[in-house]
């Protein structure tokens, strides 16, 4: 089909059921590609695009380490946009409310995994030990942007449940054998919430020093730019707020707050030049590097 009768048939889906997310469209259409039924939506003036997704930094480190923001385009079509036609305004309202709820929802139910997986981590710890360290998640559910979708894990193929759990803690002064019992306790937790048929998550984690961490505040390479932007983007879920607020308080004062949002602004630009380029793209001959535009490397195993 042609790109106008493709919109054609969207827009008689959204005359009958709209609004829509891209996903709910996507079933609805299914002969069409994710770029296809794309570009029909945004080509097409008579049908009203409604995002409500926050956006946040992210490095494509298989892309030559490419600042992009996340959701990618695609992950933002299918999940966190409504289309609509005149005269759906209020069904597009409500919908937003809903699904708005229903991703912070997601999230908060990952941060309490992480916040139950952390009790038992101060567990393990001295008194005094607690108030040398900090535990804090980023990512998707730091934005309540959390979500459901089946994803598998490139490393060994197993599917699990939308976002994973990002557990980073920092620690200033704790012993070998207590960042290896903090190691034990959380890979230990890891194991149940991945085979457990009821939660079936990815958590990952990582301990590391807050010495390590201002280093890292040098943003000098991909790994450092990676950690400064988790730390940027965290919410505390255990510890020391003392410790915690030192953390984000060097953010400030290394200069790299700055860089971040810089790094941002440079990365809005930039998906605004992909999606120019994608509007003028054949869905079915997308090469590799436009291919990178639609969707990160990592997203290209749920997609497929």
């Amino acid at each position: 089909m042609t790109r106008q009768e493709d919109s054609a048939a969207v827009r008689r889906i959204l005359t009958e059921r709209g609004p829509l997310l891209g996903k709910e469209i996507a079933a609805a259409l299914p002969g069409l590609s994710h770029l296809a039924l794309w570009q029909a939506c945004f080509s097409d003036d008579d049908i009203q695009i409604s995002h409500f997704a926050s956006y946040y930094l992210r490095y494509d480190v298989q892309r030559a380490d490419q600042v992009r923001l996340s959701p990618s385009v695609l992950r933002d079509f299918l999940s966190f946009t409504l289309m609509s036609l005149a005269g759906q305004r209020g069904a597009v309202i409500d919908r937003q409310i809903e699904l708005s709820n229903y991703h912070r929802g997601v999230s908060q139910s990952k941060i309490q995994i992480a916040r139950t997986i952390m009790t038992d981590v101060m567990g393990t710890l001295t008194q005094a030990e607690k108030g040398t360290m900090c535990a804090f998640i980023a990512g998707d559910n730091a934005y309540f942007l959390g979500h459901e979708e089946p994803r598998r894990i490139e490393q060994t193929g197993q599917t699990v449940s939308g976002s994973d759990i990002d557990i980073i803690i920092v620690h200033d002064g704790l012993s070998d054998e207590s960042v290896a019992m903090i190691e034990r306790t959380i890979l230990q937790a890891k194991t149940f919430y991945l085979r457990s048929p009821r939660f079936n998550q990815e958590v990952d984690f990582i301990v590391k020093s807050v010495d390590r961490m201002f280093d890292q505040f040098a943003y000098s390479n991909i790994h450092e730019k990676i950690a400064s932007k988790i730390a940027y983007e965290s919410m505390l879920i255990a510890g020391s707020v003392q410790l915690y607020s030192s953390i984000v308080e060097g953010l400030e004062t290394s200069g790299v707050k700055q860089l971040i949002e810089e790094d941002f602004e440079r990365a809005r630009a930039l998906r605004q030049t992909a999606m120019r380029t994608l509007l003028h793209a054949d869905p079915d001959l997308l090469d590799e590097n436009t291919e990178s535009l639609f969707f990160f490397s990592r997203e290209r195993l749920e997609f497929s």
